[in-house]
């Protein structure tokens, strides 16, 4: 088995959010920070033909760039064996019960809030709360006579620098106001369908390469 450079760019964005991931038998790729507030899914061309945890997934793509165009065989339930033309690299596995990882089920809330926002806004914002070291981000609508926005801003400093995007989508007949930290919106760059539960305070963005579910955080008003 080979990767796809889609994959290592999936597994590259997962190691964001947990750095460690059991790999389950398939080609669905699943993991969650160890807060539980983030898990993120998505679906590959590979086929896995076994489980298998990897401790540290950063050292595991570090290792993968040490053999050119890398051959992966799973023929142990123990290890790995990386070759290439020259090299071979005996990867071992970590035992899953030290890993955090995902449950096998999970329950997704009912959403009563859809809203859009695309690539170019979503860098800008989380660009503008790097920059001005903003740590939080709010989605909201506030009347119905303007249009949805997206700002990057301090919720606890009254006198915060505030970033603020409008949203092209005004599908919604209400109004609403979500509360996301900066550090927990770790998606791929891309385009994204935001489904949001105003009772369970979870949304669910879901872009081409993979989806996630993010915890929303309080407001106080």
């Amino acid at each position: 088995m080979k990767l796809s450079e889609q994959t290592v760019n999936i597994l590259k964005n997962f190691s964001t959010i947990n750095q460690n991931i059991l790999v389950k038998e398939g080609s669905q790729l699943r993991t969650m920070s160890t807060m539980k507030n983030i898990l993120a899914e998505a679906e590959v061309t590979e086929a896995f033909p076994q489980d298998f945890g990897i401790y540290d997934l950063n050292e595991f793509l570090g290792v993968l760039t040490l053999v050119k165009d890398a051959h992966i065989d799973f023929s142990s339930e123990k290890f790995l064996n990386l070759t290439g033309d020259k090299t071979k690299i005996k990867y071992f596995f970590s035992d899953p019960s030290i890993l955090t990882t995902p449950p096998e089920t999970f329950n997704a809330p009912e959403c009563d809030v859809n809203i859009s926002v695309s690539k170019d806004t979503l860098a800008s914002v989380l660009k503008a709360a790097a920059v001005m070291q903003l740590p939080d981000v709010v989605l909201s609508r506030i009347t119905l006579e303007v249009s949805a926005g997206i700002a990057a801003t301090d919720l606890k400093n009254s006198t915060s620098n505030i970033y603020t995007e409008t949203l092209d989508d005004d599908r919604q007949d209400k109004t609403f106001k979500f509360h996301f930290k900066a550090d927990n919106l770790k998606m791929i760059p891309g385009d994204y369908q935001v489904s949001a539960s105003t009772t369970a305070q979870v949304s669910n963005w879901v872009g081409d390469e993979a989806s996630y579910w993010i915890a929303m955080e309080a407001i106080s008003e």
